[in-house]
């Protein structure tokens, strides 16, 4: 396959506190997209990214790692990275190289004082940012609870994408709150994941997160802005779509998404 124009690689440092799952985001993503056979987990000392023998020994990682992903006639460069306070200098330089960074947050600690150092030089530097809230499965998981915690420490400008369907144990799928439907996660990997209607006990969060996700995706166009708040039109899923992306270049928008890796 010939390497991709410059102007189609986009480069995603993932960033936080040690022990969120940074690594283990990206073994998933390059699993799903077909680019490893297994997942591979650092518990084990079996990860792709993680292979120097002193990162399998202490079992987190001590420098950045590139997991390349392929999406379309796109190259997508996930840059793994160290959330040990030893090692922030190599951190700060790959976030240097990014267009954005990708910060992962666990479900249960919430956003630590890794993740909050790395969000004020990610501000400094213009770094557009999103958020991964993981491990949702978890014992004592709460996403409001995070969610509070994000919005108290970084601002209003983060909203939900997804929501999870169920905590803890009781986890079981995302609502999307871009498309406006649930998903659902295979437990052992033998079939399709099932995508269908929001649940009713959800449907009054998931419109409350999209409502929000208009309201600051709006801001993005000044003509359609004034439209959408005046009442007189409101956003199509052609015009939210388009303007999404426009929205988080711009720090309008900060997205979270949630999940759960190993």
């Amino acid at each position: 396959m010939a390497a991709p124009a410059t102007e189609h690689v986009r480069n995603i440092v993932l960033v936080g506190q040690d022990g969120a799952g940074k690594t283990s985001l990206a073994e998933a993503m390059l699993h799903v997209s077909g680019r490893t056979p297994r997942m591979g987990t650092t518990h084990d000392g079996k990860s792709y990214l993680d292979y120097d023998q002193e990162e399998i020994r202490r079992k987190f990682t001590l420098g950045t790692s590139v997991a390349p992903i392929p999406y379309h006639d796109y190259k997508i460069n996930l840059l793994d990275t160290s959330g040990h306070p030893d090692f922030i200098g190599d951190t700060l330089a790959t976030m240097q190289a990014a267009e954005m960074a990708l910060f992962v947050v666990d479900a249960v600690a919430g956003p630590q004082v890794m993740t909050t150092k790395l969000w004020r030089e990610a501000e400094g530097m213009r770094l557009s940012r999103a958020v991964f809230i993981n491990h949702i499965d978890r014992e004592h998981a709460n996403f409001d609870t995070i969610m509070a915690q994000l919005h108290a420490r970084f601002g209003s400008r983060l909203g939900p994408v997804t929501i999870p369907i169920g905590v803890a144990e009781d986890f079981k799928g995302v609502i999307d709150v871009l498309r406006m439907k649930a998903r659902y996660f295979d437990q052992d990997g033998t079939t399709d994941d099932r995508i269908e209607d929001i649940p009713a006990e959800y449907a009054e969060a998931a419109q409350i997160a999209r409502d929000r996700l208009c309201d600051l995706v709006a801001e993005a166009d000044d003509d359609l802005m004034m439209k959408y708040l005046d009442g007189s039109e409101q956003l199509t899923q052609e015009e939210l779509e388009s303007l999404l992306d426009k929205a988080i270049a711009q720090e309008l928008f900060i997205p979270v998404y949630v999940g759960s890796t190993i």
